[in-house]
């Protein structure tokens, strides 16, 4: 009876035992799944805006901001490095040669002199290793600022690019609005030789074909500018505006389907998110170097070993050798209350780092909310859009046909089509805004809950 129960009594606890472990599998191999929803659209302007992605992919190795930020890593690397060598063993010889002389014999000579010791520190009080784990840390830090930099610069790649392809689109209706003028001015011109034209009127068309002039003139200029500077934010030579697409494609139903509006929940206070990591790695770091300055006073012992060779006293004058081996012990037993206020000094800086992880993940919290209201918004105003320019492209016909039977004046068909036309850039410019916010505001989500080398962006 006892043994059958004690059978039941086990069978009961691995029951319960595999079924926690089943649903903490689930719930592990669940959470990726929600986590990753929306990590196609992390390249999704790469793929929709024609000729971004090798600029994207280049800039992400070769882009100025990136190099600095590599050279900062391997800096971070090297300090991480330097500081392993605390709790390393130090060896140091000292040597001299020179005259000396006793005052008892008054006989003087060249002799040597060295001295040979090894030191290994024993007990600091933790001091050694948290200092350590701080240049850990700050090594840590630097490489998820190299891949910060990386997407910070592809984020700013992708808006410089979609405002180049627009300034292109307005620059090249700035240059028909000018040409139609100047066709204009030219009937008109002919029509006042004839004196069927008032000079008044002549004279200001004539002023505002001047004027239409200086602004496409002012939208070359500032275009030019542009391709310059974003030459050097890419680390080229020189970028062409012949190297734009002349339009951007339309958002993709998959794509807008894979928008999550809801708020991302943030990660688990044992899992520091991308987002999150430079500040609570300060807050971690700011804790070890109290820890640091709190004992900094202590007594601190290390092993030692050496040999020195030196003359003896008296008129023996033969060298001799002196051995030493054990523990030595090092205490700053007063600085002037020195210790006392930095310790308070470095706690106040714990409190200053405990609050700004407190007031960052609240910034997080907003502006993954605030990220998801705009760009539900965008998406609606995209519809819009995409709708009347289609009923915009079907009227853009019925002139077309009402031109060529004359029964739409030219003046009237070319004030359509300039609108028309401004309209299409327009439609342009809220495409490739949906188009990287929707990115952004993935990129934004998975930083939220996954540390920075999980993120596969870029």
């Amino acid at each position: 009876m006892l043994k059958s129960r004690l059978l039941c009594s086990a069978s009961l606890l691995i029951s319960l035992s595999l079924g926690s472990v089943v649903t903490q599998a689930q719930e592990m191999v669940s959470q990726p799944k929600v986590a990753d929803a929306d990590a196609p659209l992390l390249g999704l302007p790469e793929k929709l805006i024609v000729g971004l992605e090798p600029l994207v992919n280049a800039a992400a190795e070769i882009g100025p901001r990136v190099l600095d930020a590599r050279l900062q890593k391997l800096a971070a690397e090297a300090h991480e490095e330097e500081t392993r060598s605390v709790t390393r063993p130090r060896a140091n010889l000292y040597l001299d040669f020179s005259y000396r002389e006793n005052s008892e014999t008054q006989n003087g000579s060249f002799k040597p002199y060295y001295n040979v010791g090894v030191e290994q520190p024993l007990w600091h009080w933790n001091a050694l290793t948290n200092q350590k784990r701080v240049a850990e840390i700050y090594k840590k830090l630097a490489g998820n600022d190299y891949a910060e930099a990386r997407r910070a610069l592809i984020i700013e790649i992708r808006q410089a690019y979609l405002d180049l392809v627009l300034q292109k689109l307005s620059l090249a209706e700035s240059q028909t609005t000018y040409d139609r003028q100047r066709a204009t001015l030219a009937v008109n011109r002919d029509r006042s030789a004839r004196g069927e034209y008032a000079a008044d009127l002549l004279a200001t068309e004539q002023l505002d074909s001047r004027k239409s002039a200086i602004a496409r003139d002012r939208l070359q200029v500032g275009l030019q500018r542009a391709l310059r500077e974003f030459a050097i934010m890419n680390g080229l030579e020189s970028f062409s505006a012949d190297q734009l697409p002349a339009a951007i494609a339309e958002v993709p139903s998959s794509a807008k389907a894979l928008f999550v509006p809801e708020a991302a929940k943030l990660a688990p206070a044992n899992r520091i998110p991308d987002a999150l990591a430079r500040r609570e790695g300060e807050l971690e770091a700011a804790r070890l170097q109290q820890e640091i300055t709190r004992v900094r006073n202590y007594p601190k012992v290390n092993l030692a070993a050496g040999a020195d060779q030196g003359a003896s006293s008296g008129t023996d004058q033969s060298a001799v050798v002196n051995y030493f081996a054990g523990v030595r012990v090092r205490w700053n037993i007063f600085d002037g209350f020195a210790t006392r206020a930095a310790v308070k000094e470095a706690r106040v800086t714990v409190r200053k780092n405990e609050k700004a992880v407190s007031d960052a993940r609240l910034a997080l919290q907003n502006q993954l909310k605030d990220q998801a209201d705009e760009l539900t918004l965008s998406l609606q105003e995209l519809e819009v859009a995409e709708e009347r320019f289609g009923l915009t492209t079907s009227r853009e016909k019925v002139d077309e046909d009402l031109r060529k039977t004359g029964r739409l004046a030219e003046t009237e068909w070319q004030a359509r089509t300039a609108a028309a036309q401004t309209e299409r850039i327009a439609l342009y410019d809220l495409r490739g805004r949906v188009i990287l916010q929707l990115s952004e505001h993935a990129l934004l989500r998975q930083r939220a809950i996954k540390p920075s080398e999980e993120i596969l962006f870029p």
